[in-house]
């Protein structure tokens, strides 16, 4: 009989981000637009610590440039419903709500939020910064025990935050609840540029014999 030597590690419940690519270079039209047509607005008093644009329903208003990024971003929508929540798309699925731009200029930074009112929201990137990355913070750390031992290494089991590499024309896919945020753009002279999103289930939800049938 073989003996492991080391135990084998199952890492169980995991949150799904998924991490697409548009695949292709954004249009003339769509960069215009996103790099100089949309106004932008910066409200310090608000906490804001970088720019977002003043309209929040920007797949709306510009339906005649965006319509083909919407057509992507809800086919990866249908896709993460598909396989990662085995969910009968037939019969329920995900409608896109508030759609807005994100700039963070050169010191700016996103601080950590996440997305009341929405189930799965999502970010495409339009620019990135040199090494780019998006933040998610640990909600499970610290719940189930109240120890603090000393560490001598980060796993992704003890770590509060976790970082993942984005590039330019990747679809971020997270749930809505989950804390994230954006390191300080040190750069000079470049910025940032996303494009976010969020969602709302619509269909048919639960079993009418359970009393707890939705139609939404």
């Amino acid at each position: 009989m073989n003996i492991s030597k080391q135990g084998e590690i199952i890492p169980i419940f995991p949150t799904p981000i998924v991490r697409a690519n548009i695949g292709r270079y954004f249009t003339k039209k769509e960069h215009q637009l996103f790099l100089t047509d949309i106004p932008m607005w910066k409200d310090e008093q608000r906490g804001m610590f970088n720019h977002q644009s003043k309209d929040f329903y920007l797949f709306d208003s510009h339906a005649d440039i965006l319509g083909d990024v919407k057509k992507f971003c809800e086919h990866e929508l249908k896709r993460y419903l598909e396989n990662i929540e085995g969910v009968d798309t037939d019969l329920a699925g995900l409608r896109i709500t508030q759609s807005w731009l994100n700039k963070t200029k050169p010191g700016e930074h996103h601080h950590p939020h996440c997305h009341p009112n929405s189930y799965i929201s999502a970010v495409l990137y339009i620019k990135c910064l040199p090494n780019d990355s998006i933040n998610f913070e640990n909600q499970m750390f610290g719940i189930f025990t109240n120890m603090d031992f000393p560490k001598k290494k980060t796993t992704q089991f003890n770590t509060q935050r976790g970082s993942i590499t984005v590039e330019e024309g990747n679809l971020l896919i997270f749930p809505s609840w989950i804390p994230h945020s954006v390191d300080v753009n040190e750069t000079k002279d470049k910025e940032r540029i996303s494009f976010s999103f969020n969602t709302f289930p619509i269909g048919e939800f639960g079993i009418c014999e359970s009393a707890n049938h939705l139609k939404l």
